[in-house]
């Protein structure tokens, strides 16, 4: 823990390139990291010794590299401690998982597994990114399979959420927002991402999920949701604002929309989690209205509870998180109207696939 504050540190790991370890880690109870490359890091007890521990496997590599992969294992196997806070980015669900750190660093050895673990209880592991403030966000989207996330008091905002905190709650007031100077064997936040860089798909994902909760909040983002479902094929009506009775969207096929499939339309633009009240409402409004299918668009995403509702009826009411929002949104976007491409100005660019080439 930090001398300074006494308060946990927070790390970002995250895992390996290969996704399917996600689900391992979080059925195991383990943090991870995939250098199947190196072997059993306990020798290794410092920044100095663990460059030594890395260079022979390593000969490729250049020393600057070398030093960075050095640097990350030697937080991940010394530096990271009990009681710390680990972040997994679940970019299959595009969530993020929260645990505290609960063990030292220990070396499984065999196929199948990541080597390299520490035990951590993932106490929260299905945190929409919606919940989080764009500038950890930032930080949570490095490359490095190891990052302390220190900027803009964030062990305080990611502890928080850890805790049970529905949405980030920004820096405490007075605490500078500034990133803390980095000591020569800590990866930090602009090192790492200067070092491996920025994962620029999941990054301006997140710019776009940004623009959309601060520029259709409320009531606006039935209109989006209206606009993406009409170049989906729907015809829409939405209602007045504030005299919906429990809908926010009717959409039918036909030049009517009255055709089938019908649906209502619940739009929760608020990044906190919607429980299975909101499922029961629409689930009520459907069945009122003898409309075939509910939707419910949530930015917070649904809690564990709603979620299994869901999946018990799924044939009967469907969910778009942010994430199918953006997708939904990025699949129509050049026939969306001009003054959504002026809100969420986009423009198609070739980029370098990192987590293929890094």
């Amino acid at each position: 823990m930090s001398v300074e504050t006494m308060e946990p540190r927070a790390w970002l790991v995250r895992g390996s390139k290969n996704y399917g370890f996600d689900q391992w880690m979080l059925d195991s109870g383990f943090t991870a990291v995939d250098f199947r490359e190196v072997g059993d890091l306990s020798a290794a007890k410092d920044l100095p010794a663990m460059r030594a521990l890395l260079a022979p496997v390593m000969p490729d590599k250049s020393e600057k590299a070398i030093g960075n992969y050095a640097a990350q294992l030697n937080a991940f196997a010394n530096r990271m401690a009990i009681g710390d806070i680990v972040v997994l980015p679940l970019k299959s669900l595009g969530r993020l998982a929260f645990g505290v750190v609960t063990g030292e660093y220990r070396y499984l050895s065999g196929t199948g597994v990541l080597n390299h673990v520490r035990t951590v209880d993932w106490r929260r592991p299905d945190v929409t990114r919606a919940a989080i403030n764009q500038d950890l966000l930032y930080s949570l989207g490095a490359f490095s399979t190891v990052v302390q996330i220190s900027r803009n008091d964030a062990a305080y905002r990611l502890g928080r959420v850890l805790g049970g905190a529905e949405t980030d709650p920004g820096a405490r007031p007075g605490v500078a927002l500034t990133l803390p100077k980095a000591e020569d064997d800590v990866v930090d936040t602009d090192e790492a991402i200067a070092s491996d860089g920025q994962d620029i798909i999941r990054y301006s994902r997140d710019r776009i999920l940004t623009r959309i909760k601060e520029q259709f909040a409320g009531h606006a983002l039935q209109d989006l949701v209206a606009e993406v479902l009409r170049a989906e094929g729907m015809t829409c009506k939405v209602p007045p604002k504030g005299a919906d009775g429990g809908i926010d969207i009717i959409a039918g096929s036909g030049v009517l929309g009255i055709s089938a499939p019908t649906i209502i339309v619940q739009v929760k633009s608020q990044s906190s989690r919607v429980g299975s009240e909101a499922l029961d409402q629409l689930g009520g409004v459907v069945g009122q209205h003898q409309a075939d299918h509910g939707l419910l668009v949530t930015l917070g995403g649904l809690t564990p509870q709603a979620q299994a509702k869901v999946d018990a009826q799924r044939l009967r009411v469907a969910v778009w998180d942010a994430e199918e929002l953006v997708d939904r949104l990025l699949k129509h976007y050049e026939v969306m109207p001009d003054l959504i491409k002026e809100t969420i100005p986009l423009r198609r660019a070739w980029v370098i696939d990192e987590s293929a080439s890094a």
